[in-house]
């Protein structure tokens, strides 16, 4: 139960259905997922420790906003790790693996087109966490789903701006490991996560700036 209750919390927060500055409580969430209280705690007792929740007191849970400093490490630490999930991608891709990445992309474009941004984010998580399921290397992506945790939040005020061409890296990508380019997939990949770099940091700046305008009020 506890597992299940920490899958749905967190499925919450990579489908923007939980924001940043958020205010949660335990019971409140027990009420919400119609569970008892005990397997609530124990889920957001682990997601603090992941530093994907923030627990200020028993009653007063939140959904923290990442600081610039933060961001930018967890995106120095994206470009090298799943760069290198989607080289070594490149190299283990069978036609089965590029038929299901194709399936995401498809997915993923018709929410896009729905404005379905929830649907939207979360088959933008399975695409990149993906990369390392074909490459083999499961130590790897379970340390890209705990930073993909902690930007979950962030990235989904993101998509809520519409940016354009969201899936045009991830084309490329694709086309990458269907030529077996080790190198095109890695700077696909890489391209696809700089790319949101700039927005992301005007998202962090609002954010905080509301957070602190909240605490002062």
């Amino acid at each position: 139960m506890g597992q299940q209750v920490y899958d749905r919390i967190a499925k919450a927060l990579l489908t923007g259905q939980m924001r940043p500055n958020d205010k949660l409580t335990i019971r409140g969430l027990a009420d919400q997922l119609g569970v008892s209280s005990t397997p609530v705690r124990d889920a957001v007792k682990q997601l603090t420790h992941e530093q994907v929740l923030e627990m200020r007191s028993p009653k007063d849970v939140r959904v923290p906003v990442l600081t610039r400093r933060s961001y930018l490490e967890i995106l120095d630490i994206r470009l090298l790790l799943e760069g290198l999930a989607a080289e070594r991608a490149a190299q283990e891709a069978t036609p089965a693996h590029i038929k299901d990445l194709q399936r995401l992309l498809n997915r993923n474009d018709k929410a896009l087109a729905k404005r379905n941004w929830g649907d939207a984010t979360e088959g933008n998580q399975d695409f990149h966490l993906a990369l390392s399921e074909i490459a083999g290397m499961p130590h790897l992506q379970k340390i890209l789903r705990g930073l993909w945790l902690q930007m979950g939040p962030l990235v989904a005020c993101y998509y809520d701006t519409a940016p354009p061409d969201l899936n045009v890296h991830h084309a490329e990508l694709v086309a990458a490991l269907i030529a077996r380019d080790s190198a095109a997939a890695r700077r696909a990949m890489q391209c696809d996560i700089a790319s949101a770099k700039d927005a992301l940091l005007v998202q962090i700046d609002a954010l905080r700036a509301q957070h602190f305008s909240g605490v002062a009020a």
